[in-house]
C-alpha cells in the first residue's frame, strides 16, 4: 500500500500549550485539568469526579487527562 502522505520532519512541530493537567495532592481531586489562563475546566473536572465514583483509579483519570489534552 502507497502512502501519498507529504513528509514531515517532527522535529519542527510546534504544538500550542492549550491547558495542562496538575496534581493538587488532594485524594478526592486526583488530578485537575486547567486551560492554557490555568482555571478549572468544570466539565472536565465533572468527569473525573464521577471517574473517581465509579471507582478508577487516579492513574487511570490521569491518563484519560492526558487523553483530553491530546
Amino acid at each position: 500500500m502507497m502512502n501519498d502522505a507529504p513528509e514531515r520532519d517532527l522535529r519542527t512541530l510546534v504544538v500550542p500549550r492549550w491547558g495542562r493537567l496538575v496534581e493538587p495532592g488532594d485524594r478526592y481531586e486526583p488530578n485537575r485539568l486547567l486551560d492554557r489562563d490555568g482555571v478549572t475546566v468544570e466539565a472536565v473536572a465533572v468527569y473525573f469526579q464521577e471517574l473517581l465514583a465509579a471507582g478508577k483509579a487516579p492513574s487511570t483519570v490521569r491518563s484519560y487527562g492526558m487523553d483530553v489534552l491530546r
